[in-house]
């Protein structure tokens, strides 16, 4: 969704430990700020864990008062091999790209935009915009056999709901038992919001996949999960082999469950672009900045002349990441 505007988002991280069992480890967001006047609780990267299955940059934005206000404006920028995962909880966001897409993103319908070799879009509030504005900005990192593909754009249909006693989740991407949301990762994915089914009824069991890794992140409220208490500005990372979670919610609560497969390619991230070395980004940054170039396309129909500049890159070279075995 909204553009990064931290350009070294790897600082302080380092290589994931492989996967071996489960975990229960919970961090603190890094605040982060994606414009002068817009904060951001970020999760992934993160010091404590670089990814989680193929997702690797995980932002909550909100809940923002945008009452008389202009709401998210984010002028048209860069991807290039990764998925954008566009998530709201409250609001709406005009979507344009450079495939000639525009799209109002709302709750309850996940945007999926596939960045391929390269695509240019921007996000804004429309001007009948709601008082609040809450959500979550994911990308997907793709894998090497897909990380040059076609760029698209899906907005698609609701998200399918699975209640179980006292939960109620929305499958955004992937699936869930037997409940297969409309968007699929390239690889296997898990994408899920989580909700007491009532004030009464918030305390149940979701089914997960024990291959897959996963991450719970409180959008509001708070989870006890694994013995541990989890509050907005919190996650919880449950590593592998769990079949499935006993959780509690509080009765304001919405819970990402974020899981996929364990990544095992190594990956360069920086700023808005996911590579597999130095030269690919330097590369990507050049075309960028210079503009008129094929690769990215221009939002043409963005309403004004703005287009974010790519930053300087470090004088150092930047090292790909993976997993430590």
């Amino acid at each position: 969704m909204v553009s990064n505007t931290v350009a070294d988002v790897y600082a302080g991280c380092t290589d994931d430990p492989a996967a071996h069992g489960r975990e229960a480890q919970v961090y603190d967001a890094i605040h982060a700020m994606i414009s002068p006047r817009n904060e951001v609780l970020r999760f992934l990267p993160h010091k404590e864990r670089r990814m989680v299955g193929a997702w690797c940059f995980a932002d909550v934005f909100g809940p923002t008062d945008v009452h008389d206000q202009a709401g998210m404006a984010v002028a048209p920028h860069p991807h290039m091999g990764l998925q954008t995962v566009s998530w709201l909880v409250q609001g709406t966001v005009l979507h344009r790209d450079s495939i000639g897409t525009t799209a109002l993103v709302e709750p309850g319908r996940v945007a999926v935009m596939n960045a391929g070799n390269g695509v240019a879009h921007s996000e804004n509030s429309p001007v009948d915009h709601g008082p609040v504005l809450h959500g979550a900005q994911l990308w997907v990192a793709l894998p090497e056999a897909a990380r040059r593909g076609e760029r698209s754009f899906v907005l698609h249909e609701p998200a399918p709901i699975r209640d179980t006693p006292g939960l109620r989740a929305r499958v955004f991407i992937g699936r869930m038992g037997t409940t297969v949301a409309p968007a699929q990762g390239v690889t296997p994915l898990l994408g899920a919001d989580l909700s007491p089914q009532s004030p009464q009824m918030r305390a149940g069991i979701v089914p997960l996949d024990p291959a897959y890794e996963h991450l719970l992140v409180p959008l509001v409220g708070a989870v006890r999960a694994c013995g541990r208490d989890v509050r907005a500005g919190q996650a919880i990372y449950l590593g592998v082999d769990r079949h499935h979670l006993d959780l509690a919610l509080t009765a304001d609560a919405r819970v990402l469950l974020l899981g996929g497969l364990p990544f095992e390619e190594e990956i360069v991230m920086w700023w808005n672009l996911v590579a597999r070395n130095h030269e690919e980004i330097e590369q990507a940054r050049l075309q960028w900045n210079a503009g008129g170039d094929s690769r990215f396309g221009e939002v043409s129909h963005y309403p004004g002349p703005e287009r974010l500049r790519a930053p300087d890159l470090p004088n150092l070279r930047l090292r790909p990441r993976g997993r430590r075995r």
